[in-house]
């Protein structure tokens, strides 16, 4: 906008006494505008008048003030969220208005005697923006009529040439500390949350005008005090932290925050670091799912962390784009999530690329069956209700999508205790009933944990299922057995019928995991 904030103090304020003779004069000089306020707007014009320094000062009013009946208090705590004025930039000094917009019932601006509207953007305590634009052309030839003093002129450039030579001596860009969450001992941060607070310290020897946090304007108290809220992708995130004083000299300060995966690292197991290959797959799609914590039903044990690490396999080891690779886990995995993700014209429909696309479908938590139809369920979704996001539906989606190959993987059992029970087997994936296996395409290639009514368990020193840990085990070379550098749904299939089965009958279970579709597809080149 080019527009410069000054905070001064109230125009009319004297220290100690008031002029009364000044004031009866200043008020001679004013033109009192007599309109009609916008009553969409929350700011109106009552007068401008001719300064003695040769500028314009045109006084407005917050109009809730003084038209209550008319209109609500909607503008009680209204803010400027913009200036401008034509010609640009005619702003010499800004009274009673600060740099975060805010004002009381008057603010008054200095402007050039050339100035002839000027507009104003208002934010309404509903959050409702209107923009009221003030033709003051007129008004202000009036203002100098009245003045009738020739020596304006004169007053006028020599305001100009002392604001420009205040401007030129001030080379000193503002001082900018952060306090949080970097400290003055350390410049790089990790987190492993999704957002984190910048906090810290502004100041200049002639008065800040603006900070921006990573391009947003932010909030400066009086003391100098600042806050900005700010989002994390995983990995680096450099935010950059400017500063400019009244005369526009800048500095700028980076903070760099690490967002660590939600994977802690004194309970890694030997799967959670996936073996990195040539492989390249940039055409692949994959969605991945896990769903640890539910809204209505028991917590399905370690799902989130088997996600996690399923993904990672898909980028390092799999050779999948991670832009192609769509993550959804506890909370964000809903019913609605998951339609939009997996539905007939959802994201994988409509990026696969025909012919060339690899499909990879990941579902880590409870499955669902009831009256012969099968399910996974979301986060959101009432199992007394509903079964969720329907297999058979699921299926014919992703046949009809034009793909190369598709692999779905499910880590979820159909069955293990009723709606009203309790959980039979500690550490056990629970959910409904008896499963009944549909229909699945012939392009289609599903490894599922467990077989009729088995229960999908889980490994608790290694925070995985147990499927999806002897899954990531085989993706990373555990189940080529034949050492020819491919991996195929036949080999992992082997691999994890007799680790799976095996393990599960050290704990007084059965789990047989399954394989349908192509035994030939290949997964994984090493």
């Amino acid at each position: 906008m080019g527009i410069r904030f000054l905070l001064v103090l109230c125009f009319f304020a004297i220290v100690g006494c008031v002029d009364t003779n000044a004031i009866n004069e200043m008020n001679k000089r004013k033109v009192m505008i007599n309109i009609k306020p916008d009553w969409s707007s929350c700011v109106a014009i009552e007068s401008v008048r001719m300064g003695d320094d040769g500028y314009i000062y045109a006084v407005f009013y917050r109009t809730v003030e003084y038209y209550k009946n008319y209109y609500s208090n909607a503008c009680h705590d209204a803010l400027i969220s913009y200036v401008q004025t034509y010609p640009q930039d005619a702003v010499r000094q800004v009274y009673d208005l600060d740099v975060n917009g805010h004002y009381y019932n008057f603010f008054t601006l200095a402007l050039l005697p050339d100035t002839q509207s000027i507009s104003f953007g208002t934010i309404n305590s509903e959050n409702n923006s209107v923009v009221e634009t003030f033709d003051l052309s007129s008004y202000i030839q009036q203002a100098i009529n009245i003045y009738a003093n020739q020596d304006w002129m004169y007053n006028f450039a020599a305001s100009e040439q002392s604001l420009m030579e205040s401007s030129s001596n001030d080379s000193e860009p503002p001082y900018i500390e952060i306090t949080a969450p970097a400290s003055a001992d350390q410049e790089i941060q990790r987190l492993d949350t999704y957002t984190s607070f910048i906090r810290g310290i502004v100041a200049d020897n002639e008065g800040v005008m603006t900070i921006l946090v990573n391009g947003q304007k932010v909030a400066v108290k009086e003391d100098g005090t600042f806050a900005a809220k700010v989002k994390l992708a995983f990995g680096r995130n450099d935010i950059l932290v400017q500063a400019e004083d009244i005369n526009g000299n800048i500095s700028e300060k980076t903070v760099t925050l690490i967002r660590d995966e939600f994977i802690p690292e004194h309970n890694f197991a030997d799967v959670d670091l996936p073996p990195l290959t040539g492989m390249s797959n940039p055409d692949a799609l994959a969605v991945v799912i896990g769903v640890e914590n539910y809204q209505y039903v028991p917590d399905a044990s370690f799902a989130y962390n088997d996600a996690e690490v399923f993904r990672e396999y898909l980028a390092e080891t799999m050779g999948l784009k991670r832009q192609r690779i769509k993550l959804a886990t506890n909370s964000k995995a809903t019913k609605a999530e998951l339609e939009k993700l997996l539905g007939s014209s959802g994201w994988l429909a409509r990026n696969v690329v025909p012919g060339e696309t690899d499909i990879y479908v990941y579902f880590s938590g409870h499955g669902i069956s009831s009256d012969g139809h099968t399910g996974i369920l979301p986060f959101d979704v009432d199992p007394n209700y509903s079964i969720g996001v329907s297999l058979e539906a699921l299926y014919e989606n992703l046949s009809t999508m034009g793909a190369r190959t598709v692999t779905v993987f499910l880590d979820a059992c159909f069955t293990g205790q009723t709606r009203d029970a309790q959980m039979l087997i500690a550490d056990a994936r629970p959910i409904i009933l008896k499963n009944k296996t549909g229909y699945i395409p012939p392009n289609i290639t599903v490894h599922s944990a467990a077989t009729g009514s088995q229960i999908s368990g889980a490994i608790v020193e290694k925070e995985h299922g147990l499927f999806t840990y002897y899954l990531l085990k085989g993706m990373g070379g555990d189940a080529d057995r034949n050492d020819d550098g491919l991996l195929t749904s036949g080999e992992l299939a082997k691999y994890l019928e007799q680790n799976v089965r095996e393990q599960a009958a050290i704990t007084g279970r059965e789990q047989t995991p399954e394989l349908q579709g192509d035994p030939n597809a290949i997964l994984v080149q090493y």
